[in-house]
C-alpha cells in the first residue's frame, strides 16, 4: 500500500484560481511561473490593467516607481496601501493609491517605460 500524497498549494495561486484569473493547472507552479503563464496566454504586458504581478514583483516595481518621486522605500520594507495616513510604520511603508498612480505616471515620463497603475494597485496588499 502506498502512502497518500499531499499537494501543498500556494494561497495566492488558489485565490487567483477561485477568482477565475488562473486555471487549475497553475497548482504546483511557482508564483512567477503562474503569473508569466497568465500574462503570456493573454498577451499582457506591464502597461495592461489585467497584467498579473506576483506579490514580490509588485513590491519591486512599486519601489522603483516611488523612487522616481523621491519616496525611498528601504529593501525589506513592505509597500502597503491604505486609505489613511501615509508614511513609514512598523516595517511597512503605507501609501495611498493616488501616490502609486502619481509614481507610475512620473516613472513613465522619466524612463519612458509604461506601467499600469491599476495592475500594480491590484497586486499590492492593503492595510
Amino acid at each position: 500500500m502506498s502512502a497518500p500524497t499531499t499537494t501543498v498549494t500556494d494561497p495566492w495561486i488558489e485565490r487567483l484560481i477561485h477568482a477565475g484569473h488562473l486555471a487549475p493547472g497553475a497548482r504546483g507552479m511557482s508564483r512567477a511561473e503562474a503569473a508569466e503563464l497568465h500574462n503570456q496566454a493573454n498577451a499582457l504586458g506591464p502597461v495592461d490593467d489585467d497584467y498579473l504581478y506576483t506579490p514580490g514583483q509588485a513590491q519591486v516595481v512599486a519601489r522603483d516607481a516611488l523612487a522616481v518621486i523621491g519616496i525611498d522605500v528601504p529593501d525589506g520594507t513592505r509597500v502597503v496601501l491604505t486609505d489613511g495616513r501615509a508614511g513609514h510604520r512598523a516595517g511597512a511603508y503605507l501609501l495611498n493609491p493616488g501616490q502609486i498612480e502619481t509614481a507610475v505616471e512620473q516613472h513613465r515620463l522619466t524612463t519612458g517605460e509604461s506601467l499600469s497603475a491599476d495592475a500594480l494597485i491590484e497586486a499590492l496588499p492593503w492595510e
